[in-house]
């Protein structure tokens, strides 16, 4: 069975989202960071309204504010710094990820081409098959799989056939 696709940068950060999510552990990360850096914003927000309340005793109202005021630009510079690093690392138009892609189920496992590549991925490195509401995410390694997006299948029923066929081929259920 053969699957042709066009890889578009949205597919690419939809996988990066499911690894993400995949690989996360369940006391939810994000919670803990924006904990740890709000503590330190309003950490240095009290250093700074403490210098202020001891040259003036009758500011308690800015050393709150100066805290608050502290914790939010910490965690908002914090923020914006991750942001920009992950569109950094989005991939070229012309390179291994995006673009016209051939995906092949064979006898020996899964064939994925394209202008720039070849790659065989053998039946048993096929780790997990993670299917969302607008992609179908083959994974090999706990970070690394191919991009089928949904719309790459003419039918629902093939794209069951496809999923069932990589499952009975690799020996696991997933």
């Amino acid at each position: 069975m053969t699957i042709k696709t066009k890889i578009t940068q949205e597919d690419y950060r939809a996988f990066i989202s499911y690894v993400v999510r995949s690989v996360s552990a369940p006391s939810n990360d994000r919670i803990v960071w924006v904990t740890i850096i709000a503590a330190i914003g309003l950490g240095l927000g009290l250093a700074i309204a403490l210098l202020h309340l001891s040259l003036n005793p009758t500011a308690l109202p800015a050393l709150v504010a100066a805290a608050l005021i502290g914790a939010f630009m910490v965690t908002t510079v914090f923020a914006a710094v991750s942001r920009r690093q992950i569109r950094r690392l989005r991939p070229s138009d012309d390179g291994l990820f995006l673009g016209a892609q051939q995906v092949t189920l064979g006898d020996d496992g899964i064939h994925q081409e394209s202008s720039h590549h070849q790659a065989l991925y053998r039946w048993p490195l096929v780790q997990s098959v993670g299917i969302t509401e607008q992609h179908v995410f083959v994974m090999v390694d706990r970070i690394g799989g191919i991009i089928l997006p949904k719309r790459a299948f003419s039918t629902d029923g093939e794209r069951e056939q496809f999923v069932s066929e990589i499952r009975s081929r690799s020996g696991k259920v997933l």
